[in-house]
Formats: structure tokens, sequence, C-alpha cells
């Protein structure tokens, strides 16, 4: 991770001592909607990242971008799914999925005026992320009573490559000041999520499973141009 971090810095020095009025940089936040079999457990993610752009061509920017996405388990549908399994256990878990990305991309524009313009965007990269799950099992016996089993806690960590598209939007407010706004959709190669087991026997042995998942996010920011 550090030296990832170093290498994006070595980057970014060197854009901004041959950038003058062509470099910008800027800041976002963002709401994340998951899709596919990443709604099965988990929620609505929160996350922003921090970019920076430089302009070559007419309508043609270059983009290297750091972020930070999490997202948390959704209890209700997890017991939901224990339930449908047909298996006689409450959980009592607490779970995160949370990733920093590390970006490189390109943005075009099209129908550009003055002051405004749509775009589109695709960027690669790989992602750090951290998978945490710890709790408990309630095992519930034919006479209705809970039995407590202490589920062995995951923390996974690494790394792994991903996709953003993007479409997009950006609107000057002043000479060096925009915001802009997107709609994008991505994907995560060999993410690490929550499995639930299928034997009531076993309710303990919960297990993360890595495959690939993917989300949509709605993003805003503002951005300051050199």
């Amino acid at each position: 991770m550090i030296k990832h971090l170093i290498l994006i810095l070595i980057i970014t020095l060197t854009l901004l001592v041959n950038a003058q009025s062509d470099f910008a940089f800027g800041i976002n936040g963002n709401v994340n909607f998951p899709n596919g079999e990443f709604t099965e457990y988990f929620g609505t993610g929160y996350g922003g990242d921090v970019h920076f752009l430089y302009l070559f061509g007419n309508s043609s920017i270059f983009s290297l971008s750091v972020g930070y996405n999490r997202f948390d388990l959704d209890v209700g549908a997890f017991n939901a799914k224990a339930d449908e399994l047909g298996l006689n256990v409450n959980f009592d878990v607490e779970s995160s999925f949370s990733t920093i990305p590390i970006l490189l991309g390109v943005k075009w524009y099209f129908l550009k005026q003055k002051n405004q313009s749509p775009y589109i965007m695709i960027e690669g990269g790989f992602y750090n992320y951290n998978f945490a799950f710890k709790g408990t099992a309630n095992i519930i016996d034919p006479g209705g009573n809970n039995i407590p089993i202490e589920i062995p806690e995951i923390d996974e960590k690494g790394t792994e490559t991903m996709l953003r598209i993007s479409a997009g939007y950006i609107y000057f407010i002043q000479k060096h000041w925009f915001i802009d706004a997107s709609v994008n959709y991505i994907v995560l190669t060999d993410a690490f999520a929550v499995d639930v087991p299928t034997d009531p026997e076993e309710a303990q042995e919960i297990t993360g499973a890595a495959q690939t998942l993917n989300y949509f996010s709605v993003s805003a920011g503002i951005n300051y141009r050199f």
C-alpha cells in the first residue's frame, strides 16, 4: 500500500510541475448501490475520492484518483436468508466490506459549451480491501431455547483489480471552480464477501467467498482548475 501511494505522489508531483492551466484537482462524495449478488447481504454504501486531472487535447482528460468506500452487512437480510434455508438460527453479527480504490482513467467530453459539458469516462486499477466479520449464532433448540455459539472472527485483507465506467456532467461556477456529477458502474474482481452456511449443524461455520461483485454509484463534488 505504501509503495502504491508513493508512486501516486510521484506521478502527481510530475503533473504539478508541468501542468500550469491544464491541471485540476477535486474531491467527490458518493452513494453506492450494490447490484446482483452484492445486494443479498449488503445495503447502501458510502464513500468518496480525491482525484487529479490533466488535460491533453481539446476534449480528453487524464485522471488519477484515490478513494474509500464502505458497505455494512444488512443483518435483517442475513437472518432472512438463514430462515429461507431452514436454519433454526438467529445471527447477531457485525460485518463490513471496505475498499481503497486507486485508479487511472481517461475522460472524454462531448457537446462542449462555454461553461458546461457532458462526458464519459473509463478507469481501471486496483483496490485494497478489508472484510471484517464477528458475532454469535444463536441456535434455537426444539424447546425454543437459544444456544449462543461464538463465530470465529474473520478479518481478511488483500488487493485485487477493478473497473469503473462513468457518465457525467461538469458545470463551471467560476473561472477556476467547477462542479462534477456522475453515475458510475463499478466491477470488483475477487471481492471477499460473506456466505451463509447451509447446514443447521454448522451454523457457526460462516465463511467468506471471493467472487466478482458490482455496484452502481452516484457521485458529486467540487474541482479547482489552475
